[in-house]
Protein backbone atom coordinates (compact mmCIF):
# COMPACT_ATOMS: atom_id res chain seq x y z
CA UNK A 1 0.00 0.00 0.00
CA UNK A 2 1.46 3.34 -0.95
CA UNK A 3 1.54 6.42 1.24
CA UNK A 4 -0.98 8.16 -1.00
CA UNK A 5 -3.64 5.56 -0.18
CA UNK A 6 -3.19 5.83 3.59
CA UNK A 7 -5.52 8.22 5.38
CA UNK A 8 -3.77 11.38 6.50
CA UNK A 9 -3.38 11.83 10.23
CA UNK A 10 -4.52 15.20 11.47
CA UNK A 11 -1.68 17.27 12.87
CA UNK A 12 -1.88 18.06 16.56
CA UNK A 13 -2.93 21.61 17.24
CA UNK A 14 -0.35 23.76 19.03
CA UNK A 15 -1.05 23.90 22.75
CA UNK A 16 -3.30 20.85 22.63
CA UNK A 17 -1.86 17.55 23.89
CA UNK A 18 -1.75 14.63 21.51
CA UNK A 19 -4.45 12.04 22.12
CA UNK A 20 -3.19 9.00 24.00
CA UNK A 21 -3.29 5.74 22.18
CA UNK A 22 -3.51 2.27 23.63
CA UNK A 23 -0.37 1.35 25.53
CA UNK A 24 1.04 4.87 25.81
CA UNK A 25 1.64 6.00 29.38
CA UNK A 26 0.18 9.27 30.55
CA UNK A 27 2.56 12.17 30.19
CA UNK A 28 3.36 14.63 32.93
CA UNK A 29 3.13 17.98 31.17
CA UNK A 30 0.93 20.09 33.44
CA UNK A 31 3.03 22.20 35.84
CA UNK A 32 0.25 22.11 38.46
CA UNK A 33 0.18 18.31 38.39
CA UNK A 34 3.97 18.12 38.70
CA UNK A 35 3.97 20.59 41.62
CA UNK A 36 1.21 18.62 43.37
CA UNK A 37 3.16 15.35 42.96
CA UNK A 38 6.32 16.94 44.37
CA UNK A 39 4.35 18.47 47.27
CA UNK A 40 2.74 15.12 48.12
CA UNK A 41 6.11 13.34 48.03
CA UNK A 42 7.74 16.04 50.17
CA UNK A 43 4.87 15.72 52.68
CA UNK A 44 5.72 12.07 53.25
CA UNK A 45 3.85 10.11 50.58
CA UNK A 46 5.77 7.50 48.65
CA UNK A 47 6.13 7.82 44.88
CA UNK A 48 3.61 5.00 44.40
CA UNK A 49 1.07 6.69 46.70
CA UNK A 50 1.49 10.14 45.13
CA UNK A 51 1.18 8.89 41.57
CA UNK A 52 -1.84 6.72 42.46
CA UNK A 53 -3.63 9.78 43.87
CA UNK A 54 -2.85 11.62 40.61
CA UNK A 55 -4.23 8.71 38.60
CA UNK A 56 -0.88 7.77 37.06
CA UNK A 57 1.56 4.94 37.22
CA UNK A 58 5.11 5.59 38.41
CA UNK A 59 6.48 5.31 34.86
CA UNK A 60 5.78 8.91 33.69
CA UNK A 61 7.39 10.32 36.82
CA UNK A 62 10.55 8.26 36.41
CA UNK A 63 10.62 8.99 32.65
CA UNK A 64 10.46 12.72 33.35
CA UNK A 65 13.22 12.33 35.93
CA UNK A 66 15.44 10.72 33.28
CA UNK A 67 14.82 13.42 30.69
CA UNK A 68 14.63 16.62 32.77
CA UNK A 69 17.57 17.51 35.02
CA UNK A 70 15.66 20.26 36.88
CA UNK A 71 12.82 17.89 37.67
CA UNK A 72 15.32 15.23 38.76
CA UNK A 73 16.87 17.66 41.24
CA UNK A 74 13.43 18.74 42.52
CA UNK A 75 12.34 15.11 42.90
CA UNK A 76 15.51 14.28 44.85
CA UNK A 77 14.81 17.17 47.24
CA UNK A 78 11.17 16.08 47.61
CA UNK A 79 12.16 12.45 48.29
CA UNK A 80 14.65 13.58 50.93
CA UNK A 81 12.04 15.84 52.58
CA UNK A 82 9.46 13.04 52.45
CA UNK A 83 11.85 10.65 54.12
CA UNK A 84 12.41 13.18 56.90
CA UNK A 85 8.64 13.71 57.24
CA UNK A 86 8.06 9.96 57.63
CA UNK A 87 10.81 9.76 60.24
CA UNK A 88 9.23 12.62 62.17
CA UNK A 89 5.77 11.02 61.93
CA UNK A 90 6.75 8.06 64.05
CA UNK A 91 8.25 4.59 63.98
CA UNK A 92 5.28 3.06 62.14
CA UNK A 93 6.14 5.00 58.98
CA UNK A 94 9.91 4.78 59.13
CA UNK A 95 10.81 2.76 56.07
CA UNK A 96 14.51 3.45 55.82
CA UNK A 97 15.47 3.17 59.48
CA UNK A 98 17.05 0.14 61.10
CA UNK A 99 15.02 -1.51 63.80
CA UNK A 100 11.71 -1.32 61.94
CA UNK A 101 9.48 -4.06 60.59
CA UNK A 102 9.43 -2.42 57.15
CA UNK A 103 13.22 -2.53 56.91
CA UNK A 104 13.17 -6.23 57.83
CA UNK A 105 10.37 -7.27 55.47
CA UNK A 106 10.88 -4.93 52.50
CA UNK A 107 14.65 -4.58 52.45
CA UNK A 108 15.49 -7.98 54.00
CA UNK A 109 17.82 -6.38 56.53
CA UNK A 110 19.47 -9.15 58.58
CA UNK A 111 20.58 -6.99 61.54
CA UNK A 112 19.37 -7.88 65.03
CA UNK A 113 17.19 -4.77 65.66
CA UNK A 114 15.33 -5.31 62.36
CA UNK A 115 14.76 -9.02 63.09
CA UNK A 116 13.43 -8.19 66.56
CA UNK A 117 11.10 -5.51 65.14
CA UNK A 118 9.82 -7.96 62.52
CA UNK A 119 9.25 -10.63 65.14
CA UNK A 120 7.38 -8.25 67.46
CA UNK A 121 5.15 -7.01 64.63
CA UNK A 122 4.39 -10.58 63.55
CA UNK A 123 3.53 -11.52 67.15
CA UNK A 124 1.17 -8.50 67.41
CA UNK A 125 -0.56 -9.42 64.13
CA UNK A 126 -1.05 -13.03 65.21
CA UNK A 127 -2.39 -11.98 68.60
CA UNK A 128 -4.91 -9.63 66.99
CA UNK A 129 -6.13 -12.31 64.60
CA UNK A 130 -4.78 -10.61 61.46
CA UNK A 131 -1.88 -13.01 60.97
CA UNK A 132 -1.76 -16.46 59.45
CA UNK A 133 -3.97 -19.21 60.89
CA UNK A 134 -1.06 -21.52 61.65
CA UNK A 135 0.63 -21.03 65.04
CA UNK A 136 4.33 -20.12 65.34
CA UNK A 137 6.72 -23.07 65.10
CA UNK A 138 7.82 -22.81 68.76
CA UNK A 139 4.22 -22.96 70.01
CA UNK A 140 3.31 -25.94 67.78
CA UNK A 141 6.09 -28.15 69.17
Amino acid sequence: MTAALLPARPAAEPGRPQRRRQGRPAVLTEPEQIEQLLADIAAGATVAEATAVAGLSRTPLYRLRRTDARFAAALSRALRAGREARRAAGPGLQVDEHGTEARYTKRHCPCEPCRVAGSRARTRRRASGRGPANPPAAAAA
